[in-house]
Parts: C-alpha cells; sequence; structure tokens
C-alpha cells in the first residue's frame, strides 16, 4: 500500500475539460488495490439549496457513468451528518474521493475533526485518489483566504501544510498584476500561496507536485514568483508534502 494522488483543481470538476484527469485518478487508485467506487462530497454546497445541491449529485453521476464506474453521493451537508458513523464504510476502499465547489469554510468546519475526515485521510494515505475543485482544493490547505479580506484567513484542514490555494486564478485575479505580490504573508505558517487556473489541477504524485490540464500554475513563495503550465513539475519543498 501506498499514498494515492491528490488534485487540487482551479474549477471544472465532474465536466468534459477535466475527464480525463479524473479518468488517471480513478485508475491510479485502482492501480494501488482501492477498486471502489468513486466517491463524490457536495458538503461544500450544503449551505445551498436542494435543487443546487440535486446539480452536483447529477452532474457528478454523469460524470461517473461516462467513465464506466460506479459513483456514490455521500450526503453530508452539514456537522450533523458528518457525525454520522454510516459514512466510514461508504468510503471504504473508494478508488477516487472528491470534493466539490462551494463554501470552503463550512467544508472545513464541517469535517474539523471527525472521524470521517480521518477516515478519508486514511483512505488517501493507503491508496485512494483524493482531489479537491475550487472550495474542495481551499480547504484542504492550512489557511483559508477570501480575496477581498485576504488579512482575515480562516483555518482549512492543514492536509498540506504551508499553504494557501486560490483557485479560478485566471478569470479572478489574473487581472490585477500585484494581487500574488498581495498573498506574501508575513504568518510563516502560510508563506506559500499558489493560484490555480480554470481546467487545470496541480497533481502530487511520485512524491513530487505536476500540473495538468489546460491552463496554469502560479506560485508566490516568499520573493518567488512563477508560473507553471501542463507536464511542468514543482521544484521539491516549494510546496510542502501531504500531510497524514
Amino acid at each position: 500500500m501506498h499514498t494515492g494522488v491528490l488534485a487540487l483543481v482551479g474549477s471544472g470538476e465532474y465536466t468534459l475539460k477535466m475527464l480525463e484527469i479524473e479518468k488517471t485518478l480513478i485508475q491510479t487508485g485502482m492501480n494501488s488495490g482501492k477498486t471502489g467506487p468513486y466517491v463524490q462530497f457536495a458538503t461544500a454546497a450544503g449551505l445551498e439549496s436542494e435543487s443546487r445541491l440535486n446539480y452536483w449529485k447529477e452532474l457528478g453521476a454523469t460524470q461517473a457513468e461516462k467513465l464506466g464506474i460506479p459513483s456514490k453521493f455521500i450526503e453530508v451537508f452539514n456537522r450533523e451528518d458528518a457525525e454520522n458513523t454510516r459514512w466510514l464504510k461508504e468510503i471504504e476502499g473508494a478508488s477516487l474521493i472528491y470534493f466539490s465547489g462551494g463554501n470552503p469554510k463550512h467544508l472545513a468546519d464541517t469535517l474539523h475533526g471527525t472521524a470521517l475526515w480521518k477516515k478519508i485521510v486514511h483512505e488517501f494515505s493507503t491508496g485512494s485518489s483524493l482531489a479537491g475543485c475550487s472550495a474542495g482544493a481551499m480547504f484542504m490547505a492550512q489557511k483559508i483566504a477570501f480575496p477581498i479580506h485576504f488579512k482575515n484567513m480562516e483555518d482549512g484542514l492543514n492536509l498540506i501544510p504551508n499553504l494557501v490555494v486560490l483557485p479560478h486564478f485566471d478569470r479572478y485575479f489574473s487581472r490585477i498584476p500585484t494581487f500574488m505580490q498581495k498573498f506574501i504573508f508575513q504568518d510563516d505558517k502560510a508563506e506559500t500561496v499558489i493560484g490555480i487556473d480554470e481546467n487545470t489541477a496541480l497533481i502530487y504524485d511520485n512524491n513530487a507536485w505536476r500540473v495538468e490540464g489546460s491552463g496554469s500554475v502560479h506560485i508566490v513563495a516568499g520573493a518567488r514568483k512563477e508560473s507553471l503550465s501542463v507536464n511542468q513539475r514543482i521544484e521539491s519543498g516549494i510546496i510542502s508534502k501531504p500531510a497524514y
């Protein structure tokens, strides 16, 4: 057994543009002996309407069908749901566990310190692929930053220490030339900031980070600033390894 592949995605979960990346994540999980379903969490949208939650359920199921794999939609939308031990068995052996978008603080608050989160990390540490898109990527970092109030950060679940993730980077932030420079935090617990473009993933596999998809990943680490595109690897030590 070995650690699964981790994907931080800027946007595009369950869409045709990300189909091949999701296919690779599932196959990698299966190659590690995790032959279970494509497990989908819409927890970050838990404060939204029932119709919105159904949207995520149907979108994920459609993507799984295209991939030829069973899917399992985990109905954890709040803290009470997360503490229901029935879900521990539901995610066991998943080939891919995927968190879609919404509110990253709600997602982190819902899962923080739960047996469910510990089980997710265990599945990842023993071979399941793990992915998060937009809010689903943000909450895995040490800190969650809301760009309008970027000095007031919330705690993420710290699967990737010393990191802040900004999804949808090309859509929202690339037009602001000094934006990333403003994200050079004095707090040494959150010193590396990554901006992930839409339909783009930053993937951790075989002890290294690399970029996949149609856009770029933008990094600020202290005085270092760089942008990397598809198949480029990130120099060791710039972004922390997952902690589990």
